[in-house]
């Protein structure tokens, strides 16, 4: 009875409870897409291994005295230890940072509230673009993202909080399993792949870098010590409103357009060859802004602005006017997205860089009684690189030239590669946020330069009366070239 009763006491325990530091959990990776949200892996983390919320908690967040009673915000990474949910999950870095909306408070445009596509969420899938209220439709099924449980309607936290540690991938109130796969006997979840997770990869990037760009372009500061602009100390999204082109892509496209940086990363060289002159197209009396009215734009402004409807003269002729009223009011009625049937694709280059160079006020000025400077151009000149002390102030004015000049031919050749992509998707999009001047000029800043002031830029534009037929040798060449959809 002894030995029996030692036996007894010697058999291992099952069961017992470990150091949560050293315990191992499941996380499944292979039943996840890439680009998915950190609230849906973390819901599949959760229904995997049964943890508390305290539990849950003391694994991923950074150390707190206290979790609060509403949860902790999913959209924003600062409460997270990234090294720990890459380990946990088993992720790379990079996931984890798209696993999120942004890395600190205060940037607005993500919704508080689960934002989900139906079929993706049947599917096991949820991305975290999905939360900015811009966007408001899946690509892939082409269907509106919708709010609140598919069976009550019961509003759906995008936090951490007892909901997702009790009731993972379920209604707390009705019981509606969200994921029913996960729920068979041996349930798993098929990521998503092909081509509907290059589109998926395609949107991420593009909402990514939009977001990102339009921090970076408003967060320049003025130093009033050294007369230079600086980066901003806090990189706040304060520009995130301005978000209506992205609306209008996702609502009008399957794959976004192509950014700026993706053009200019495949941008060929334009031909070198001379140009045969064209017939002068500029308007006698063109009417200029007053500088009683803007007396901050100085003279270097007009020289340059000169340089530009000289450009535009040459460039695009009288393109605006072969447009008739009613498409005119049609593309400003309707935030400038038209059927690809109503106007000429050279049209539609040409409006496109009017509103990103000349403003949304001198483009839609058909008869000359408003008079504003080009804001696009005061937009390039914000961002492009700084006059280095030792070059006179002269000699980097006529370094200006050439770069706006470089640039202004860039901006057009953009704008026709963006309407090569949007003519076989029925609707042209117009929106001037699609190629601003300042991303151009803040491309340059990034770049590795060299300072070629030596010669100055030549009097009369090298390009010259196109309208944008294909009557340049070189330039037209390059306008042909297919477009990466």
């Amino acid at each position: 009875m002894r030995e029996d009763h030692q036996q007894e006491h010697e058999t291992p325990i099952l069961w017992q409870a470990a150091d949560m530091a050293e315990a191992r959990f499941t996380s499944r990776p292979e039943w996840s897409t890439a680009g998915e949200s950190m609230w849906m892996r973390l819901s599949k983390f959760s229904l995997f291994n049964r943890l508390t919320l305290h539990e849950l908690s003391n694994l991923v967040l950074l150390p707190l005295k206290e979790i609060p009673t509403n949860g902790v915000d999913l959209r924003r990474a600062d409460r997270f230890d990234p090294a720990r949910l890459g380990d946990l999950l088993a992720v790379s870095p990079t996931d984890v940072i798209a696993a999120f909306c942004y890395s600190t408070p205060g940037q607005p445009g993500a919704s508080a509230e689960l934002r989900y596509c139906r079929e993706c969420l049947q599917e096991g899938f949820h991305a975290a673009w999905f939360q900015w209220r811009f966007i408001t439709r899946c690509p892939l099924h082409r269907r509106a993202l919708r709010l609140g449980c598919p069976g009550c309607a019961r509003p759906i936290h995008y936090t951490l909080q007892r909901d997702m540690a009790e009731h993972p991938l379920a209604c707390a109130q009705c019981g509606k399993q969200w994921v029913p796969a996960l729920y068979l006997p041996a349930g798993r979840c098929t990521p998503i792949s092909g081509r509907p997770a290059r589109i998926l990869r395609r949107w991420q990037a593009h909402v990514a870098e939009a977001t990102t760009r339009l921090s970076k372009l408003a967060c320049r500061q003025h130093d009033p010590l050294t007369g230079q602009f600086v980066a901003a100390q806090r990189n706040r999204a304060a520009s995130i409103r301005r978000t209506a082109h992205l609306r209008m892509s996702n609502r009008l496209y399957d794959t976004p357009p192509p950014t700026i940086p993706e053009l200019l990363a495949r941008r060929p060289q334009p031909s070198a060859d001379p140009l045969a002159p064209k017939p002068d197209l500029s308007e006698p009396g063109r009417p200029r802004f007053s500088q009683m009215n803007w007396p901050h734009f100085t003279q270097r402004f007009l020289e340059l602005e000169s340089t530009l409807l000289q450009f535009q003269d040459a460039f695009f002729g009288h393109a605006l006017r072969n447009i008739d009223m009613p498409a005119w009011s049609t593309l400003c009625r309707q935030q400038f997205a038209i059927a690809t049937d109503v106007v000429s694709i050279e049209t539609v280059t040409a409006v496109g860089w009017h509103l990103s160079w000349r403003g949304f006020a001198r483009t839609c000025d058909r008869v000359h009684r408003l008079s504003t400077p080009a804001l696009g151009l005061s937009g390039w000149l914000a961002h492009s690189p700084d006059r280095p002390l030792a070059i006179a102030y002269a000699a980097w004015t006529d370094q200006l030239m050439v770069w706006l000049q470089e640039d202004l031919t860039t901006s057009a050749w953009i704008w026709h590669r963006l309407a090569s992509f949007m003519r076989p998707h029925r609707s042209y999009l117009l929106h001037p946020a699609l190629a601003r001047p300042a991303e151009l000029a803040a491309w340059r800043s990034s770049q590795q330069y060299r300072h070629d002031i030596a010669a100055k830029p030549p009097q009369n534009l090298a390009i010259e009366g196109l309208g944008l037929t294909a009557r340049l040798d070189g330039f037209t060449s390059i306008m042909r070239q297919p477009v990466d959809k």
